[in-house]
Protein backbone atom coordinates (compact mmCIF):
# COMPACT_ATOMS: atom_id res chain seq x y z
CA UNK A 1 0.00 0.00 0.00
CA UNK A 2 2.69 2.54 1.10
CA UNK A 3 4.58 1.74 -2.00
CA UNK A 4 1.55 2.14 -4.19
CA UNK A 5 1.23 5.71 -2.52
CA UNK A 6 4.48 6.79 -2.86
CA UNK A 7 4.42 5.55 -6.71
CA UNK A 8 1.72 7.99 -7.12
CA UNK A 9 2.86 10.72 -5.29
CA UNK A 10 6.08 10.62 -8.08
CA UNK A 11 4.22 10.47 -10.59
CA UNK A 12 1.99 13.33 -9.72
CA UNK A 13 4.98 15.24 -9.12
CA UNK A 14 6.73 14.36 -12.19
CA UNK A 15 5.20 16.76 -14.79
CA UNK A 16 6.84 19.64 -12.81
CA UNK A 17 10.22 21.14 -13.41
CA UNK A 18 12.44 21.93 -9.93
CA UNK A 19 15.14 23.42 -9.88
CA UNK A 20 18.46 20.79 -8.32
CA UNK A 21 17.88 21.00 -4.79
CA UNK A 22 15.17 22.57 -4.28
CA UNK A 23 12.24 22.15 -2.25
CA UNK A 24 8.85 23.44 -4.36
CA UNK A 25 6.79 24.68 -1.52
CA UNK A 26 3.77 25.29 -3.82
CA UNK A 27 4.73 21.03 -5.03
CA UNK A 28 4.92 20.06 -1.32
CA UNK A 29 1.14 21.76 -0.41
CA UNK A 30 -0.45 20.77 -3.60
CA UNK A 31 0.63 17.01 -2.61
CA UNK A 32 -0.16 17.14 1.05
CA UNK A 33 -3.14 18.75 0.70
CA UNK A 34 -4.22 15.71 -1.83
CA UNK A 35 -3.07 13.29 0.79
CA UNK A 36 -5.02 14.33 3.35
CA UNK A 37 -7.99 15.57 1.34
CA UNK A 38 -7.68 11.75 0.00
CA UNK A 39 -7.65 10.99 3.92
CA UNK A 40 -4.64 8.65 2.99
CA UNK A 41 -2.58 10.29 5.96
CA UNK A 42 -2.69 13.27 8.93
CA UNK A 43 -1.33 16.67 7.55
CA UNK A 44 2.08 16.44 9.16
CA UNK A 45 2.47 12.97 7.60
CA UNK A 46 1.51 14.35 4.04
CA UNK A 47 3.70 17.46 4.84
CA UNK A 48 6.51 15.16 6.01
CA UNK A 49 6.51 12.51 3.04
CA UNK A 50 5.43 15.15 0.16
CA UNK A 51 8.87 17.33 1.38
CA UNK A 52 10.48 14.44 1.11
CA UNK A 53 9.18 13.14 -2.35
CA UNK A 54 9.52 16.77 -4.04
CA UNK A 55 13.63 17.01 -1.99
CA UNK A 56 14.10 13.67 -3.85
CA UNK A 57 12.51 14.22 -7.41
CA UNK A 58 14.66 17.65 -7.38
CA UNK A 59 17.79 15.45 -7.42
CA UNK A 60 16.80 13.65 -10.37
CA UNK A 61 18.85 14.70 -13.77
CA UNK A 62 17.71 15.37 -17.30
CA UNK A 63 20.00 12.34 -17.88
CA UNK A 64 18.77 9.86 -15.98
CA UNK A 65 15.01 10.53 -16.54
CA UNK A 66 16.28 10.24 -20.28
CA UNK A 67 17.58 6.90 -19.11
CA UNK A 68 14.65 5.76 -17.66
CA UNK A 69 12.42 6.91 -21.10
CA UNK A 70 14.70 5.41 -22.92
CA UNK A 71 14.82 2.32 -21.19
CA UNK A 72 10.99 2.17 -21.69
CA UNK A 73 10.84 2.82 -25.15
CA UNK A 74 13.09 0.02 -26.00
CA UNK A 75 10.35 -2.04 -24.41
CA UNK A 76 12.11 -3.00 -21.28
CA UNK A 77 10.58 -3.45 -17.47
CA UNK A 78 11.60 -0.51 -15.56
CA UNK A 79 11.10 -1.86 -12.40
CA UNK A 80 15.15 -4.09 -13.81
CA UNK A 81 16.40 -0.86 -14.13
CA UNK A 82 19.18 -0.17 -11.26
CA UNK A 83 18.95 3.48 -11.66
CA UNK A 84 14.91 3.09 -11.28
CA UNK A 85 15.71 0.66 -8.26
CA UNK A 86 17.77 3.46 -7.07
CA UNK A 87 15.06 6.32 -6.97
CA UNK A 88 12.50 3.95 -6.08
CA UNK A 89 14.28 3.21 -2.88
CA UNK A 90 14.50 6.71 -1.87
CA UNK A 91 11.22 7.49 -2.52
CA UNK A 92 9.53 4.51 -0.76
CA UNK A 93 12.28 5.65 2.22
CA UNK A 94 10.35 9.39 2.25
CA UNK A 95 7.28 7.44 4.10
CA UNK A 96 9.01 5.82 6.41
CA UNK A 97 7.64 5.93 10.20
CA UNK A 98 4.53 7.34 8.09
CA UNK A 99 0.93 5.84 9.09
CA UNK A 100 -0.59 5.21 6.06
CA UNK A 101 -4.65 4.76 6.05
CA UNK A 102 -6.11 2.16 3.50
CA UNK A 103 -7.71 3.48 0.23
CA UNK A 104 -11.41 2.88 -0.12
CA UNK A 105 -11.92 0.96 -2.65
Amino acid sequence: MKNLLLATAFFGLSAFAVPANAVDSTMVNACATQMVEKSLTDANSANKVCTCLVNEQSKITQAQKDEIDTWVKNGNDVRQNALFQNISAKFKACGNGVKFNRMAK
